[in-house]
Parts: structure tokens; sequence; C-alpha cells
């Protein structure tokens, strides 16, 4: 187990509890805690999409947080939920980058468990995007996600990342409720404003 695994599971595990908690500081642990992960993948795991795609959360951290920092009153306003067909097209469009994916990476480096390792990437960029928007069932994905996850880090023999994986997924359960409950004492203020 390498320091940088350490240190990414440290910085993933305060990353959670302060995106949980709907604060923008999680986007600054997020980005030092992604930069250590993809250390650790390319060097270390050889999970080349998932180098990649904690590459692409070095990115989203500063992006997320300066979309968070807008100020935290007008993002709780934006909380809601997927329409049905807006989960038809994540899932379409997540399979569908998953695939494509798969095929061109396979044809510049060889990784372990390249289907798999595609999809919870494709899934997961997704998932970024709408936690960043603040759709509440980013946390139903990220749940999927981090299971399948649980399963690829096992194979790799990458427990300390086998064991975020289940935090993750447990947090990813109370981000869920933690959302959802702020959406609906956001719904019953803007109620009681509107009788008043």
């Amino acid at each position: 187990m390498s320091i940088f695994q350490v240190l990414a599971t440290l910085f993933g595990i305060l990353y959670i509890f302060y995106a949980v908690k709907n604060k923008p500081i999680c986007f600054v642990f997020g980005l030092i805690g992604a930069a250590c992960w993809a250390y650790e993948d390319f060097v270390n795991i050889n999970l080349y999409f998932d180098g990649f795609l904690q590459c692409f959360y070095v990115l989203m951290s500063i992006y997320g947080f300066l979309q968070w920092k807008r100020g935290v009153e007008a993002s709780k306003r934006q909380l809601s939920y997927l329409s049905i067909i807006q989960h038809v097209i994540v899932v379409g469009l997540g399979l569908l980058a998953s695939v494509l994916m798969a095929k061109i990476g396979l044809q510049f480096f060889e990784t372990s468990l390249p289907y798999l390792d595609a999809i919870t990437t494709g899934f997961s960029i997704i998932a970024t995007f709408l936690l960043v928007y603040r759709y509440i069932d980013n946390w139903i994905y990220w749940v999927l996600i981090d299971l399948a996850y649980i399963y690829i880090y096992g194979k790799q023999e990458a427990w300390l990342f086998v064991g975020i994986m289940v935090l993750y997924t447990v947090l990813a359960v109370v981000g869920f409720y933690n959302w959802k409950s702020q959406l609906t004492d956001l719904k019953q203020v803007k109620n009681r404003r509107e009788i008043v």
C-alpha cells in the first residue's frame, strides 16, 4: 500500500463528507485526493480509465468549486430531481460512452478489467456533472458506481480503495437523504412565503 493510496483515501473521505453536507470546500479536498488517486492508478494498480477519470475529477473540482461558490443559499435552491426522460438519456449516454472508451482504450494500452473500468468511468463522469449541477439523483448513481468499484479494486487487491468505496456507498445513501431533506425544507419555506 503506497502513501498515495493513503492520501487519496484520506482526502477522498473529506471530499465526500463535505459533499454530503452540500459544502463547496468538498472540491478542494476532492482535487488533492483525485491527483493522488490518479498517480496510484497509473503507477501501481494499472487502471488507466480510472486514472483518466481522476484527472477529470481534478478539473471538475475546480469547476465545481466555482459553481458552488456562487452562494450557499442560491445553490440550495437549485437542488432538483432528474425526470424519467433525463434518466433514460443518462443511462444511454453512459453506456455509449463506456463502450466507445473501452474499444478505443484497448487499442492504445493494456488495462485491467477494461469494460467494467470503462463503464464505471463513463457513469462517474456523468454522475459528477449531476453532483455539480445539484441533481439529487447523483447519489443513486454513485451507490451503483461505488458498488462496482468495490469489485474492481478487490480484483486489483487495492484494499484501502475497497474500504473507501464501502464508505462512499454508505455516504452516498446519506447524501441522498440529506439533499432530499434540504430540498423538502426549501419547498416548505417557499410554500410558507407564498401563503404570506
